[in-house]
C-alpha cells in the first residue's frame, strides 16, 4: 500500500494534479499509459491479470467478460485472449461523424477511443487498448471522469502466455457462441453489449476513487 501510494505521488509530481474536467481526452489517455501506478496488478484471472481503481466494484464476473460498475454507471469489460495470442491487428479508421475518434498507441501496443451520442446528454464511449476494450454509457458531464477510470484499467492489463497457451491448447476459449469483434465499435457492428440507455442493475454507493490523480 506504502509503495502505491509513492507511486501516485511521484506522478503527480511528473504529471501534475488537476481537475480531470479540465484535461483534454488526449491529456487523460497519455497520463493514463505512462502511470507507474498502474503497474501494480490488484486483480488476477484466467491468463490475464489488471489494475481495478478503487471506487469500481465489479459485479459479473465470466472470465473475460465483465461487468464492472461505478456509482450509476456499468463499464462492460471485455478481453480477447484469441486474438492477443496470434497478434492479430487491425488498423482503426477515424470516424469523422463521431463526437470523438481518435488512434490510441504506445510503442507495439494499440488501441482506439470513439464516443458517439446516443441520446439527449447520454453518450457511448468504447476505448479498445492491448486486445481489451471497455464500453459505457454515461452523461457528458461524466465523459472525462468514465475516461480516465476506464484507461486506467485498460491500460493495466498484463497477459499470461503460458496460460493463454494451454487455454487454447485445451480448447478452453472457445468464443463461437459470442459474436464479439473488439476492433469495430458498437455502431458497425452486433457487439457484446446492447445498449438501450437503461440499468438493469441495483445501484449502490460507491467510495470516490482516490487512486487517479486527477480529480474534481
Amino acid at each position: 500500500m506504502k509503495k502505491i501510494v509513492i507511486l501516485i505521488f511521484i506522478s503527480c509530481f511528473l504529471y501534475g494534479c488537476h481537475d480531470i474536467n479540465k484535461g483534454s481526452y488526449e491529456e487523460i489517455i497519455n497520463f493514463s499509459l505512462k502511470n507507474e501506478a498502474y503497474k501494480l496488478k490488484n486483480h488476477t484471472s484466467e491468463g490475464y491479470s489488471y489494475y481495478l481503481p478503487k471506487g469500481l466494484k465489479i459485479k459479473e464476473d465470466n472470465k473475460t467478460n465483465l461487468v464492472i460498475q461505478k456509482d450509476k454507471n456499468y463499464y462492460y469489460l471485455y478481453l480477447d485472449l484469441i486474438s492477443y495470442h496470434n497478434k492479430i491487428k487491425e488498423e482503426y479508421k477515424i470516424q469523422d461523424d463521431s463526437f470523438y475518434s481518435q488512434t490510441i498507441k504506445n510503442g507495439d501496443k494499440f488501441g482506439y477511443l470513439e464516443i458517439n451520442l446516443k441520446e439527449k446528454n447520454k453518450y457511448l464511449i468504447e476505448i479498445m487498448y492491448n486486445y481489451a476494450k471497455i464500453e459505457v454509457i454515461v452523461e457528458k458531464r461524466d465523459i472525462n471522469e468514465a475516461l480516465s477510470y476506464s484507461m486506467a484499467l485498460l491500460s493495466s492489463v498484463a497477459y499470461n502466455d503460458v496460460i493463454i497457451e494451454n487455454l487454447i491448447g485445451e480448447n478452453i476459449l472457445n468464443y463461437n457462441e459470442l459474436e464479439f469483434n473488439i476492433f469495430e465499435t458498437v455502431k458497425n457492428s452486433s457487439n457484446l453489449i446492447e445498449f438501450d440507455g437503461n440499468n438493469t442493475h441495483e445501484t449502490t454507493e460507491e467510495i470516490p476513487d482516490t487512486d487517479l490523480i486527477n480529480k474534481r
